[in-house]
């Protein structure tokens, strides 16, 4: 199967597996846009990398979580209304309604494309922070990504936005290796001086990928935002430097990696 892989924007990336086009996490928003979602005021410094009328049709939307705008901001939210498929976290679906279908950890269902090309999506355990912050930060959710016919050793996995965790391990146990892992990055902090941390470091993200095994890692979320605390450079040289390095593939936005899964 031909699967072409679009970053786009913070967490957002195009997922065209043959016929179906699955968009993940919508920010769609202009540079030095503002937004308070409680924990962390948040402020966009990347311009939008695509127009909603750019991006085409769209059959399905893979939505981490709800409550932060990095991850679903204002256009983000627009988007989702001309989406017939939208698979999140249960709180998140109570409270987008409609088509939105919630997954709790390691329940699963179907997208399928126009042409009847079908692939199976399971929720894998995410968590947004350190032990004890989930009620600050919310729940959260990762993605697998399987169909009929894959010839790549494993699955796709989209981490959503999360630290090293139980889940993680958990993750590592049931489904390892994978054929290609999206990894959430950009050391998320409420401040320099907090000692507190949302998402994982690319230190985090390398160990992780070599755990998972996987063929292919692909960095998300890790550039355009104030709150990422870990520069890009120091990024890019922990991981070159990793075991992981050469199966990893930085994207600029709007750039692909087509590859045969």
């Amino acid at each position: 199967m031909k699967v072409k892989i679009t970053y786009l924007d913070t967490a957002m990336a195009l997922i065209e597996i043959g016929s179906l086009r699955i968009l993940t996490d919508p920010v769609l928003d202009e540079a030095g846009t503002t937004y308070d979602d409680g924990v962390i005021s948040l402020e966009k410094t990347s311009a939008a990398a695509i127009s909603p009328q750019e991006l085409g049709r769209i059959d399905a939307v893979l939505l981490s979580h709800d409550q932060h705008s990095d991850n679903l901001d204002t256009r983000g939210r627009e988007l989702l209304a001309r989406v017939s498929q939208i698979v999140t976290t249960p709180e998140a679906a109570q409270r987008l309604g409609g088509r939105a279908i919630g997954l709790s950890p390691w329940q699963e269902t179907r997208v399928v494309a126009a042409d009847g090309f079908t692939v199976k999506v399971t929720a894998a355990p995410a968590q947004h922070g350190p032990d004890g912050t989930e009620e600050l930060t919310g729940t959260v959710t990762g993605f697998l990504i399987d169909w009929d016919g894959r010839t790549a050793q494993g699955p796709i996995y989209i981490s959503g936005d999360t630290v090293p965790f139980a889940g993680t391990a958990e993750i590592v146990a049931r489904v390892a290796p994978v054929g290609l892992a999206l990894l959430h990055m950009g050391h998320v902090s409420p401040g320099p001086d907090a000692g507190i941390f949302f998402s994982m470091s690319s230190g985090e993200g390398a160990d992780y990928g070599d755990a998972l095994g996987a063929d292919v890692i692909i960095p998300l979320h890790f550039d355009g935002w104030k709150h990422f605390s870990e520069p890009n450079a120091s990024a890019i040289e922990t991981l070159g430097k990793a075991k992981t390095g050469s199966r990893t593939q930085w994207l600029a936005p709007r750039e692909s990696l087509d590859l045969e899964m």
